[in-house]
């Protein structure tokens, strides 16, 4: 067994306002805990990997699949690797949400710190 804390965690901020703490890696699968402040913006992208979310706290945007959807807490997504999707902190205070990806997210790994 690996155990860590977000503390100790690995973290990235791929975009202004957004840190990513990578508390779980395996060969098979990632799990972060992500940390949104007011305004934080993840534009339209893509990447092949599949991806599963929940929202633990605030509120956001989603768009996936042609849709948009509301996240709050207790709001959850799965996103298929390969289909376009953006997400948004549309509140006024942070947001906290736990995604997990896999495979592993190879471009994250190689910039966390």
């Amino acid at each position: 067994m690996i155990t860590t804390n977000i503390e100790k965690a690995p973290k990235l901020s791929p975009v202004e306002g957004l840190t990513i703490h990578i508390v779980g890696n395996t060969e098979k699968m990632m799990l972060s805990y992500i940390i949104a402040k007011p305004g934080a913006f993840i534009q339209l992208h893509e990447h092949p990997h599949d991806q599963i979310g929940v929202c633990i706290k605030g509120n956001g945007e989603l768009f996936s699949g042609e849709k948009i959807i509301q996240t709050k807490p207790g709001t959850s997504w799965t996103i298929p690797g390969g289909e376009p999707h953006y997400w948004k902190n549309t509140c006024q205070e942070e947001c906290l949400l736990v995604e997990c990806f896999s495979p592993p997210r190879e471009d994250y790994l190689a910039i966390a710190k």
